[in-house]
């Protein structure tokens, strides 16, 4: 219970602080406070949705195909090529267990980071044939 609250405080203190020096972004930051706070809720009870499944393999290959985003082809082939080998090295290799608990976190990481670097990767191919 201490660290949300040291986490809430932490937020009012920036907005406090730019409310005193003048920065005029308090309403931008509120909106980000009460974004994050619906998200992250959102998330938490879909993942205490999935995590208390007796059979999660189905759920597993959904939260796959719903956290890849909608995009170029070549990009999502790559992403899920990349995850696949990864994620059956993983648990080939028993790094750890095929189950909800494992498998949805690390396929998040997995894929977030892909898309880090896709994304990276085509906005600077995009600036470079520009010119």
């Amino acid at each position: 219970m201490l660290k949300p609250l040291a986490a809430t405080v932490v937020v009012a203190l920036a907005v406090a602080l730019s409310f005193t020096q003048s920065l005029g972004i308090e309403a931008e930051m509120l909106f980000a406070i009460a974004r994050s706070f619906v998200q992250l809720s959102v998330i938490g009870f879909v993942l205490q949705f999935i995590l208390s499944q007796k059979n999660t393999t189905s759920w597993i290959l959904l939260a796959y195909l719903f956290m890849v985003p909608h995009g170029k082809y070549i990009a999502f082939v790559s992403i899920l090529v990349g995850t696949v080998i990864t994620l059956i090295l993983l648990v080939a290799l028993k790094v750890f267990p095929f189950t909800s608990r494992y498998i949805i976190p690390a396929v998040g990481v997995m894929i977030g980071n892909a898309m880090t670097v896709t994304g990276v990767t085509m906005k600077k191919l995009r600036e470079d044939v520009k010119m």
